[in-house]
């Protein structure tokens, strides 16, 4: 009787599926007619009802750290920039057209949200809620006028909260030549430089490394957040005890820096002196003192901007160690414009050319965030992808979820040339590529850190090359990208650094 139970309930659990999943199709079909707009492919499946198979490969190669080529072979499978694929009933639409990722950032943004994937199915529960990187509307509002007046210039603009922390960086690399991993470090130096940032206190992992356990926890709550996200609705049925572990570490961290921050606010109120801290943890608790509110909005700027500094700085290197020509010209550019000596500033990190070109040829071979992901939250379509030569519109159906592929878009011969694969900062003297080149994103919703990002990334690019002539590889592997917050060298960056001779 159970089995017989058992089965009916399966029965009518596919039964449903298969209706909602014709009904839907009628709805799409209506639709695409409605705007005019073809049809264009569809993913054949081996199980085209959920998509399970879809999902199954997916999960797989992000497991097996071959998240990026599974995104090359899907497309190449396809032979297309735009087409659509199941997973668990909804429709997904791949793309990696840059007029599609314009239209979804600027004068369609209203269109798209995150809130229904990020939130909606508890993809992202227990760790987070509410912040600026997981809601729409006046959710977004409220969290993007909390944290904005700390990333205007005065945040990114003061270099002299790096200085430090660079000096402790340095030290640590040896100078006799001998072969060191440098990707570790510069993860602990980014660990210092952020939580100094965040909470007004570095954890001074450069010093004492068993301090980068929170550094490592996060490692691990981004891994199954990516597993999380792509499951869909099965998440429900996903238990993971080594993520829930990590989350829990994260947020025991988070909670001791919220307390001690609000503890500290309810002294000044009592004392009438005014605190001199200026981080963001700070800001946003003057504004904000709901601890688990507090705590979320706190999460939601740390999750996406966590490791990003450091991964574009250790790829940058792992480039520049087999490209010995470019480290050359950057070198002459630091000898003209920032001999050892001269105060470093903003502006004078502006002027660097080269070390910008460096820095943009990075973005677009090793993207932080390979994709942008957003739901359609009405129907609409996008302007590129449909007919047989994919220059019409294609129709998105409220609740289609859209992957825009800016990874793809970065290496596609057709906007970069035949050596689109390679690292040539020399391209950046002609290129100018609008939205073919969107690292951050762009529109309401870019990243608010993108500035500091790339001023951190350049000043650690700077001091290191004004101390060492040359990086030299020292592993022959080729390059094998595992997905943190963007693609990072799996195998490490391992290198010998020779000193400038005095």
């Amino acid at each position: 009787m159970l089995l017989q139970a058992l089965g009916g309930v399966l029965l009518t659990a596919v039964s449903y599926q298969l209706l909602k999943r014709l009904y839907n199709n009628i709805q799409y079909t209506l639709g695409r007619r409605k705007h005019g707009c073809p049809k264009i492919p569809h993913y054949k499946h081996l199980e085209p009802v959920l998509g399970l198979d879809f999902v199954w490969s997916m999960v797989r190669a992000l497991r097996e750290d071959r998240f990026l080529q599974f995104q090359r072979d899907l497309f190449a499978s396809q032979n297309c920039k735009a087409f659509t694929a199941t997973i668990m009933g909804s429709r997904m639409v791949y793309t990696s057209e840059s007029d599609n990722m314009k239209a979804m950032s600027t004068a369609q943004w209203h269109e798209f949200g995150v809130q229904p994937i990020r939130l909606g199915n508890g993809a992202a529960m227990p760790f987070t809620s509410h912040g600026v990187s997981t809601t729409d509307g006046k959710l977004w509002e409220y969290s993007r006028n909390l944290i904005k007046p700390y990333f205007d210039r005065s945040g990114y603009a003061n270099l002299q909260r790096l200085e430090a922390h660079v000096d402790g960086l340095i030290r640590l690399f040896p100078t006799d030549g001998s072969s060191i991993d440098i990707q570790p470090l510069v993860k602990r130096w980014f660990l210092d430089t952020s939580t100094e940032f965040l909470f007004g206190q570095s954890n001074h992992s450069i010093d004492e490394p068993e301090e980068a356990e929170i550094a490592w926890a996060m490692m691990d709550v981004q891994r199954g957040l990516r597993i999380r996200l792509q499951l869909g609705k099965l998440v429900a049925l996903h238990h993971d005890q080594r993520w829930l572990d990590s989350v829990a570490l994260v947020h025991r961290v988070l909670d001791r820096h919220i307390d001690k921050a609000l503890a500290e606010i309810d002294k000044s109120k009592e004392s009438g002196i005014q605190s001199d801290r200026t981080d963001l943890l700070w800001i946003m608790a003057n504004q904000l003192q709901d601890k688990l509110a507090l705590r979320s909005q706190l999460i939601a700027v740390w999750v996406p901007s966590n490791d990003t500094t450091s991964i574009l700085i250790s790829n940058a290197l792992y480039a520049l160690a087999r490209h010995p020509h470019v480290i050359e010209q950057l070198r002459a550019e630091i000898l003209a414009t920032a001999p050892p000596g001269k105060p470093i500033t903003w502006e004078l990190l502006r002027g660097m050319r080269y070390l910008r070109y460096i820095l943009n040829e990075t973005h677009r071979l090793y993207p932080n965030g390979i994709q942008m992901v957003r739901v359609a939250l009405t129907d609409t379509t996008l302007p590129v992808g449909g007919g047989p030569s994919g220059d019409q519109p294609i129709f998105i159906q409220k609740g289609d979820i859209v992957h825009a592929n800016r990874y793809l878009m970065h290496r596609d011969p057709d906007i970069w040339g035949t050596d689109a694969e390679d690292f040539r900062p020399e391209r950046w003297e002609v290129e100018r590529p609008m939205w073919r080149f969107v690292p951050f994103g762009g529109g309401p919703r870019i990243c608010p850190a993108h500035v500091l990002v790339d001023t951190e990334a350049s000043y650690v690019l700077l001091r290191v090359f004004q101390r060492f002539g040359k990086i030299v590889a020292r592993d022959d592997r080729p390059y094998t990208p595992v997905m943190r917050i963007g693609p990072s060298s799996k195998y490490g960056v391992n290198v010998s650094l020779i000193p400038v001779m005095v």
